[in-house]
């Protein structure tokens, strides 16, 4: 079988958005996993509710759709149960920071092998433009006229504080970047986070490709953390690409005594039940 992008393709309809920056992710996660030779049975993705969530038809591969905020979760579980699989977490910043900030903290704090995609458009655009964690103060959106009244969270800054082995910024604006920077997250053996500065042209116009241009500057890989936050906290630049990467914390699932001498995967080990009898008193 010929691996291409279109071995990820599926029939199913394109419902964003003109000028939506999902295309572009999408494409690019479809080709990154081209170009790392994996084949859609390899691949194991967990999507989130919203506009990014609404991809999950869009890639073929083995796909589960949660509830809000509860990708990572899922993504987890799929790790743990079978290693052999390369599993990717695919949320929004609303759930993820809203419903979802635990599981980021205690997957960061864990560091399970997996890669979340975290697309920030800086509103709930399905459901019309709501604020969310990453709107900025006084950014008037739906369900706020005057403008947003607390301070914003500033995803990298949160994860940097957490003791993490892979953060990263890629841009919608620039599908070959994150081709780049999504093929080094999924190498990453740990919990890699991709921040995606994602275009919303309906409810966020403002943050279009002209304000993104000005200010997007492309860096070399960093394993200074120190320096990584002075990147994450400029207010005048946003830097793409590594951010910080640390190979020397080992991944939860190393750290499992009980299963250092086992070469199965747990999914190998579930037994099978018949409950036809329990099933039948259902009927």
């Amino acid at each position: 079988m010929k691996l291409d992008i279109n071995s990820y393709n599926t029939d199913a309809p394109i419902t964003w958005c003109p000028g939506c920056g999902n295309f572009n992710i999408h494409i690019a996660l479809k080709q990154a996993l081209v170009e790392l030779k994996k084949i859609p049975s390899e691949v194991m993705m967990s999507f989130d509710i919203g506009c990014n969530g609404n991809g999950g038809d869009k890639i073929d591969g083995f796909r589960v759709k949660g509830l809000h905020g509860r990708a990572i979760p899922f993504a987890v579980g799929a790790h743990i149960a079978n290693r052999n699989m390369t599993v990717i977490a695919d949320i929004g910043d609303g759930g993820c920071l809203h419903e979802g900030i635990d599981h980021l903290i205690h997957g960061i704090r864990s560091n399970y092998n997996i890669t979340v995609l975290i697309h920030n458009n800086q509103n709930f655009a399905l459901t019309t433009g709501q604020i969310t964690s990453t709107t900025q103060r006084g950014k008037r959106m739906y369900g706020f006229p005057n403008g947003k009244t607390e301070d914003d969270i500033n995803i990298g800054e949160l994860v940097l504080s957490l003791n993490p082995t892979f953060y990263a910024k890629g841009y919608s604006g620039d599908p070959q970047g994150l081709v780049d920077i999504i093929k080094e997250g999924i190498k990453h053996k740990g919990f890699s986070v991709i921040e995606i500065m994602q275009i919303c042209p309906t409810y966020n116009p403002e943050s279009n490709m002209a304000f993104f241009n000005e200010k997007i500057k492309k860096i070399e890989k960093c394993t200074d953390i120190n320096k990584a936050r002075r990147y994450v906290l400029d207010k005048e630049r946003i830097y793409t690409g590594v951010i910080y990467q640390n190979k020397k914390r080992r991944e939860y699932y190393s750290l499992l005594k009980n299963r250092k001498n086992r070469k199965s995967e747990l999914v190998d080990e579930v037994k099978g039940y018949n409950i036809s009898n329990i099933l039948s008193k259902l009927e």
